[in-house]
């Protein structure tokens, strides 16, 4: 199998080939791609795997897809597709607010994506017009320049870190269930004895008891797109209305 590199990079450098055959088409391997992620992460994707799901062989997706790496590129634009974003929404920041929301629900539902905006170089038609959307509702808040790149990293980076953070957290509770019930009382106690060096900690997690990790999740980050929201306000240059 060719390297992305001998391959010529990113697979959107590359012209789309013609299909060959009219039940198989670069689509219709994406959308199986997509659904393989999904149900399994990274760890079930295989061009064989796709081909087995398509009825097909795996040599015959190599004219249409040349490279796994290929696939996840096309695979996490597919996805991106899916976040709502109009650049010509009244107010600003609702509007990017709602793009933030669309992006968080997007890479809840095809967690796999996570990892793939952090190592491929983002440069499909729906990874563009989403950038578009992002910087034209940053310029009408007055951002231009520097600034106006990095108001938009910060936007991107509150969604990624807020996802990463529930995922996480999600993972932490499995694990923590599948060691057994006796992990509770051990933590418990542990927790109990270091209460004394972090008292405020203690406090907070006292507090808590039985936490609804989708809700809190949603909680923590509609504050922190707020806190967000007011600062980008507060710093932008040209006095627009929000």
């Amino acid at each position: 199998m060719p390297s992305s590199e001998s391959s010529g990079g990113s697979v959107w450098l590359r012209p789309e080939r013609p299909p060959r055959d009219r039940r198989l088409t670069r689509e219709r391997i994406v959308d199986v791609a997509v659904a393989v992620l999904d149900a399994e992460g990274h760890g079930g994707l295989s061009m064989r795997r796709v081909a087995t799901e398509l009825g097909v062989t795996a040599g015959s997706l190599y004219w249409y897809v040349r490279t796994k790496d290929d696939l996840l590129e096309l695979a996490l634009d597919r996805v991106l597709a899916e976040v709502s974003a109009d650049p010509g929404a009244p107010g600003w920041r609702p509007a990017l607010a709602a793009l933030a929301r669309s992006n968080r629900a997007m890479l809840l539902r095809h967690r796999w994506a996570l990892s793939e905006l952090t190592l491929r170089p983002n440069l499909g038609p729906n990874a563009l017009a989403l950038a578009e959307t992002g910087l034209r509702l940053l310029e009408r808040a007055g951002f231009a320049g520097a600034d106006l790149d990095a108001a938009m990293a910060a936007v991107n980076d509150h969604v990624v870190g807020a996802v990463i953070a529930e995922v996480a957290w999600h993972g932490t509770l499995e694990r923590m269930g599948e060691s057994g019930a006796g992990w509770g009382e051990r933590a418990a106690g542990y927790l109990r004895e270091v209460a004394a060096r972090h008292p405020a900690l203690a406090r907070r997690m006292a507090a808590t008891g039985e936490i609804d990790v989708e809700r809190e999740s949603e909680r923590r980050f509609e504050f922190g797109l707020d806190c967000l929201l007011d600062g980008l306000a507060a710093r932008r240059k040209a006095p627009l209305p929000p």
